[in-house]
């Protein structure tokens, strides 16, 4: 008996031995990287924050951006297009995130020393705090569904997510991309200075306040008779109520039968801002930026029958339903969606 517990004990000293040593070698690095990442702070906020005020550039479309160069980097999504981007584009810092996060990326490639931002959970396992990796990946997954049977791709709210470049070069498929003319001139802008192939893609400068975003997109060549697939991410959140009610119907009237609409949401208690700390410091970090949260839906009691009613009453019947958290014991918060034209 005690030479079998023994055993039984042999991979957990282990593992602690081998977490001891990382985090031995890890201290020294992180000090020695710590005048050099403050240095990357400064650079990386002013550019983050200071240079897309005054350009009137997205907060969070940035944000979006600045985690796939992290997952690049701490290799749990390949992104070589999003690297070359960050190099380019003036609302961020390549440098400045190296310096920042310098002392990790080493310290995982030589002897690999993780923390939560250099790993991803389990789908089912995610909270608030690591929801953003599996999010990205979901979405993928969806990309790749569907990339080969649909005729056209609409990003309404694209940012500088790249990621119909990342999954549609050299497809037979149709891309659009819609945003703020500011955001997609400076996207557009920034690939032509990376160096990045783009042409296959339109790109839809719409001015939301004063444009209907469905005639830009039957202006530039979209066919209603044709199966399309609308990725809409991390969009409403920041919408009203009725803005987002509205978009989704107007998408139900563009969709033909083999049609996907693929659509987040947060629930209002994550909107609202009282679900948790790191709820609350993430809506009030982007709410300094002009960009508060006003839409969520209510999942207190079963929330997939409240996403559900909610597309039904926007003309869309959900086909797929993704809860995060869906197996520790929270509050749901989040979801990812895929739904049809009823």
């Amino acid at each position: 008996m005690t030479d079998k517990n023994t055993k039984k004990q042999l991979p957990g000293l282990l593992g602690f031995l081998i977490k001891f040593f990382q985090i031995s070698l890890y201290i020294p690095i992180q000090i020695i990287f710590i005048p050099f990442a403050i240095i990357g702070l400064i650079v990386a906020i002013y550019k983050e924050m200071g240079k897309s005020k005054k350009l009137g550039i997205s907060f969070s479309a940035i944000k979006a951006l600045q985690y796939r160069w992290f997952m690049h980097y701490f290799d749990t999504r390949p992104d070589p297009l999003s690297v070359a981007f960050t190099k380019k584009f003036s609302c961020e810092s390549h440098f400045g995130m190296w310096l920042v996060m310098g002392a990790l990326i080493i310290s995982q490639r030589l002897f690999g020393f993780t923390t939560k931002l250099g790993k991803l959970v389990e789908p089912g396992e995610e909270t608030v705090d690591s929801t953003a990796g599996i999010r990205v990946l979901t979405f993928d997954k969806i990309m790749v569904k569907y990339v080969d049977e649909i005729d056209q791709i609409v990003l309404p709210g694209a940012g500088f997510d790249l990621i119909s470049l990342h999954f549609t070069k050299g497809k037979d498929v149709k891309v659009f991309e819609l945003d703020q003319a500011n955001t997609l001139n400076l996207k557009v802008e920034t690939l032509k200075k990376a160096g990045i192939k783009h042409d296959w893609i339109t790109y839809i400068p719409v001015d939301y306040a004063s444009e209907s975003w469905v005639d830009k997109l039957l202006e530039a060549g979209f066919d209603k008779t044709k199966k399309t697939l609308f990725l809409w991410q991390s969009v409403s959140l920041y919408l009203e109520d009725d803005i987002v009610k509205d978009t989704l119907r107007e998408i139900a009237d563009l969709c033909v039968d083999g049609s996907i609409i693929a659509q987040d949401f947060y629930s209002k208690v994550f909107a609202s801002g009282e679900y948790s700390k790191a709820a609350k410091k993430f809506l009030s970090i982007i709410e300094k930026m002009g960009e508060p949260s006003k839409f969520g839906i209510d999942m207190s009691n079963d929330p997939k029958a409240a996403v559900e009613s909610f597309l039904k009453d926007c003309g869309l019947k959900m086909t797929e339903y993704i809860q995060f958290g869906k197996k520790l014991d929270i509050e749901p918060f989040y979801c990812i969606v895929e739904a049809k034209k009823l």
